[in-house]
């Protein structure tokens, strides 16, 4: 945690041990306790999103709720990044890599701390600050995005179960076409082969009634200013950007613990960014100001989750080197 991430992400181990307790059933049952970040960070992404999206949850907590992911988060990096090393029969020199790594993470941390800034500012300026923080939200090109995320993370559930020329579904890959559904044509649609919770189902429903009520608020929304990029197109790319990674010879070493685990609480963790991209619209549509408020704490909340993961994959571990010595 850089200095500038630190402050707008404190640190919250009690908040931690409680989400840890409460998920202790959830992991008694997971196949491997080898997934358990993995695990525990998708659950996690749910467990908060709910409340944020049902209006219970103030601005002053989403810092410390914003840490809890980005912390496990890194924990899921370096669970993967041990099990590359137990699953490779002979491990790549990392040495280079890290080299370079360095300065990505650095970046990337800063990254996360001027967007958590970002966020915490129009919450502490009030609601209407919230709304017109939105248009800027909405196009941003990354994971934290309310349309880049959500469609970018279903397409990566797709290309690992579906086969060409939709997805890369490898051979030793059951076919699970149902899994995630999404598509570069289906504008905001994606559905789940898992119940969807009541907070995404109220917000579903909350979306469709704003687009039907003003669908050309809700077109304008999406074809942007001038010079602006269509959300039409960001969600395409994004898509597509999701089905050429994470497929193909990229999980052939998983295990198939991992690899089932991976699907269904990645789907999880789709619920919230869902939710997400909903709510902002909602928002913009109606001039909705509680609407933003939500849809600016639950975007603060995903701030450091993907990343944290690049974080975690990335890291030098010294205790590896002890590990090798003794």
């Amino acid at each position: 945690m850089i200095p500038s991430l630190a402050k707008v992400m404190p640190e919250a181990p009690e908040l931690m041990e409680t989400l840890v307790a409460e998920f202790a059933p959830v992991a008694a049952k997971l196949p491997s306790q080898e997934v358990y970040w993995l695990g525990f960070n998708g659950w996690m992404t749910d467990r908060l999103s709910g409340p944020i999206m049902d209006g219970k949850v103030s601005p002053d907590d989403i810092g410390q709720q914003a840490w809890a992911i980005y912390a496990s988060s890194v924990w899921g990096g370096i669970e993967l990044r041990d099990l590359r090393r137990k699953w490779d029969s002979a491990p790549a020199d990392q040495s280079a890599i890290m080299s370079q790594a360095a300065a990505f993470l650095a970046k990337g941390k800063q990254d996360m701390a001027d967007k958590m800034t970002q966020r915490l500012t129009a919450l502490r300026g009030g609601a209407e600050s919230c709304l017109n923080v939105l248009p800027a939200l909405i196009r941003d090109n990354s994971t934290t995005g309310p349309v880049h995320g959500m469609a970018y993370n279903a397409g990566v559930q797709v290309v690992k179960t579906e086969d060409p020329p939709v997805g890369r579904r490898r051979p030793q890959r059951p076919a699970k076409p149902s899994a995630v559904r999404i598509n570069t044509r289906d504008f905001m649609r994606v559905d789940y082969d898992l119940p969807t919770p009541l907070y995404l189902r109220q917000w579903r429903s909350n979306f469709e009634e704003a687009v039907t009520t003003d669908p050309e608020t809700y077109e304008k929304i999406i074809v942007g200013q001038t010079g602006e990029e269509n959300l039409r197109d960001l969600w395409k790319r994004a898509v597509l950007h999701g089905l050429k990674t994470w497929g193909g010879e990229s999980n052939d070493k998983w295990s198939d613990a991992y690899f089932n685990e991976a699907l269904h609480w990645s789907s999880v963790l789709n619920f919230g960014l869902e939710a997400m991209g909903l709510a902002t619209f909602v928002a913009m549509i109606r001039k909705d100001e509680e609407a933003a408020r939500r849809a600016v704490l639950i975007n603060a909340l995903y701030v450091g989750a993907t990343p944290g993961w690049g974080v975690g994959v990335r890291r030098q571990h010294r205790w590896h080197r002890f590990e090798v010595v003794i």
